[in-house]
């Protein structure tokens, strides 16, 4: 066993009051009466002697440009890190509080108590990362991977390409036993929906109790969503309950345990990273003629489909996505010009690894194309990071309607030019 890294974690527990106001949901107008399941922050620090990076995962919906800022500043105050090796992602649960001050949706900010889980989260994930730079243990960088059926699905069409892939980094100790592993799936985390009002880390902080349980109290998991933008539970859940959220967690746990069994020992020790702040381009809006004509036969729709006793759910909530796309729709015409659509692109290298942070929800169509044109055998999609600006979306979903494109305030080009800019940033490491 090559011990050619040294490292150590941290993991600190969200206190989010009753009374908070949760994200993620359009239709879910009342605030948070208890906490389910405890929500985290969690931090890696990695060093190979010359240079150090700190992976940061939290059971958040997303992060702004505010957040991941003062995040950065704070770390940076008090542990000589560059920029670019913070590295800060979110699992995208649904049941988190909402913490966006941002122009396109204030509903719930407008809140103290929002404002106060906003600025309490923030000296969180400061303090716990900070934690993860002291005593730095010698380990080996291991990595696995395997394939998950029966959780993700593609949520627009039931049969498209699902990218069921698993992939786990594990950071051994000397006692031969992770004392981090990171798991890397693609799938929205909505096995819980609207109707939930309570904190929860849906079906990922399942996967990853159960993981900390296998390797004990001295070993973390952390989650990094990937590019799940059209993924999600939508035809492989039973229900929207926390068993269903149990047994969706235990499958992607499974599948974790046969990704460690098959993992292989990374002898190269590099570490890498690169920050690029991109500017997304800006949605051409259908006219508000078109805007509205579509809200009103998407309405029409919608109606309808409350009425059928036997559409299936998910067809159901198909719709009513589709119908909230193109009310949103409606709300861009308002407000795109004010919105900042200028965030960060990052990538790290851990050994013959790389991880593409993007702010973006992405769909799995150019998640596919990343590691299909990447340089990188290994290579690790990390939606979520730095930021969470909307959907990056294929033409053929805005041509179909879907709420994920008329939600978006990207121009229909963007998926592409964002490909073509990530792998020119990967000849760079």
């Amino acid at each position: 066993m090559d011990f050619n890294f040294m490292a150590n974690t941290s993991v600190a527990t969200f206190n989010i009051p009753s009374g908070v106001y949760l994200s993620g949901y359009g239709d879910r107008d009342k605030p948070n009466i208890g906490t389910h399941d405890p929500i985290h922050t969690k931090a890696v620090t990695i060093s190979n002697g010359e240079k150090t990076i700190m992976f940061i995962t939290n059971d958040l919906i997303g992060l702004d440009e505010d957040i991941a800022n003062k995040i950065i500043f704070g770390i940076k105050g008090n542990f000589n890190i560059p920029e670019e090796n913070i590295f800060i992602s979110a699992t995208h649960t649904h049941a988190a509080p909402d913490i966006f001050d941002w122009e396109f949706d204030k509903r719930f900010f407008q809140y103290e108590l929002n404002k106060q889980a906003k600025e309490n989260i923030i000296q969180t994930i400061v303090e716990n990362g900070l934690k993860s730079t002291k005593e730095l243990k010698k380990v080996s960088l291991e990595f696995g991977q395997s394939r998950c059926k029966g959780v993700a699905s593609n949520r627009i069409e039931k049969d498209a390409p699902v990218d069921d892939l698993v992939s786990s980094i594990f950071l051994i100790g000397e006692d031969k036993l992770p004392i981090c592993t990171i798991v890397n799936y693609a799938c929205h985390p909505t096995v819980l929906g609207a109707e939930n009002i309570y904190i929860s880390s849906d079906y990922p902080g399942v996967l990853q109790r159960l993981v900390e349980e296998k390797f004990g109290e001295d070993s973390i998991c952390m989650f990094m969503n990937g590019a799940c933008g059209n993924q999600s539970t939508r035809f492989t859940r039973r229900c929207q309950d926390f068993n269903e959220v149990e047994r969706m967690g235990k499958l992607l746990f499974g599948s974790m345990l046969v990704s460690y069994d098959n993992r292989k020992t990374i002898e190269d020790s590099s570490i890498n990273g690169i920050k690029e702040y991109f500017e997304f381009p800006r949605k051409r809006l259908p006219n508000k003629e078109e805007a509205k004509a579509y809200y009103e036969t998407m309405s029409q729709k919608l109606n309808e489909a409350k009425k059928d006793s036997k559409l299936p759910p998910e067809e159901l909530r198909g719709i009513i996505t589709k119908y909230q796309g193109a009310s949103m729709t409606l709300k861009l015409q308002e407000v795109l010009e004010n919105l900042n659509l200028r965030a960060a692109i990052q990538l790290a290298r851990l050994g013959s690894l790389v991880f593409v942070g993007v702010p973006v929800e992405l769909f799995n169509d150019y998640g596919f194309l990343i590691k299909e044109k990447s340089k990188f055998p290994n290579t690790i999609i990390v939606g979520y990071t730095n930021g969470m600006l909307g959907y990056v979306y294929t033409p053929e979903s805005y041509r179909d309607g879907d709420y994920e494109a008329w939600s978006s305030p990207f121009d229909i080009n963007t998926g592409e030019i964002l490909t073509k800019r990530v792998i020119d940033l990967m000849e760079k490491l």
